[in-house]
């Protein structure tokens, strides 16, 4: 016996078995209480057999009407994932991406993972927002940006933390950069940093152990490390943000066990639109070539 369901007889079937009532299950499909029964009424045709007690208040569904929507459900969340995924397709030939990355990553992880993104969404419209890890923490909570590359958020409140979805990407070495030539060669070398609310910066705290020097202080790593050259200091750099090759004025060494998280934070429970889903795919899959 050859069948001809589709997915409107299966919705109406759906509908109905869960309001138990024609004028309600009408109303929630937005058709008419005929066009609902004329679609029951064809699936039932189609079956060969009832699949509702019309003869009950509210309605109640067969022994086959129950064997059926059990089906129908997969069926249907099955179609739902395939409009879905149409849609994703076609919402990535003119979608937009709000990005958020710290100052830290920002210069070194994009360079390795944006060419290859644009180069398979040529047509994503990218807004890259560069900012501390608190202030990206709440633009994400309120939905002003997609996503955020940051650090670990343990400096931050935890009711902030709560609100927030933390994705590890991977773990990067921390390493101490100091002059070759010291400014003050007589005088014990004084540890420099980016200023207050940069993560670094309170990451170099708990590593070194000892306070930042508050005369000086920046907001990019490439500065740090120009007035790391110029003798005036030493600092804590990430891995990523090594000279390669190595400016021979600056000694970089590497600091036991300290490491630095890289991860994406995310709202929770909120489905992240398809240009932010095909970012961290790529992100993902150009992890290999960033931890090299």
């Amino acid at each position: 016996m050859s069948m001809h369901l589709t997915t409107t007889q299966l919705s109406a079937l759906d509908a109905l078995s869960e309001l138990r009532h024609f004028t309600k299950a009408a109303q929630r499909l937005g058709i008419t209480q005929s066009a609902l029964s004329q679609q029951v009424k064809a699936l039932e045709q189609s079956v060969g057999l009832p699949l509702i007690n019309r003869d009950t208040r509210p309605l109640t569904m067969t022994a086959m009407g129950e064997k059926l929507l059990i089906r129908a459900r997969l069926i249907l969340q099955q179609a739902s994932a395939i409009e879905a995924e149409c849609r994703e397709t076609e919402d990535l030939k003119d979608g937009k991406l709000s990005l958020g990355i710290i100052p830290t990553i920002a210069p070194y992880l994009t360079r390795l993972v944006l060419p290859h993104f644009i180069t398979a969404y040529p047509g994503i419209q990218l807004d890259i927002h560069e900012d501390t890890t608190s202030s990206l923490a709440k633009k994400v909570h309120q939905g002003h940006i997609d996503l955020a590359i940051t650090s670990d958020l343990d400096t931050l409140p935890a009711s902030t933390v709560a609100h927030l979805d933390q994705h590890p990407l991977f773990r990067e070495k921390l390493y101490l950069a100091t002059p070759l030539d010291p400014h003050s060669p007589d005088q014990d070398l004084p540890m420099i940093g980016l200023k207050d609310g940069h993560c670094l910066r309170d990451q170099a705290i708990a590593v070194c152990n000892q306070t930042i020097d508050h005369n000086i202080s920046c907001d990019q790593i490439s500065t740090l490390l120009s007035l790391v050259k110029a003798g005036l200091g030493a600092a804590v750099i990430p891995s990523m943000a090594v000279p390669n090759p190595l400016d021979p004025a600056i000694v970089v060494s590497e600091l036991p066990d300290a490491q630095r998280l890289v991860q994406v934070v995310t709202r929770p429970q909120v489905h992240p639109n398809p240009a932010a889903k095909a970012f961290i795919d790529t992100l993902n899959t150009q992890l290999p070539q960033v931890k090299g």
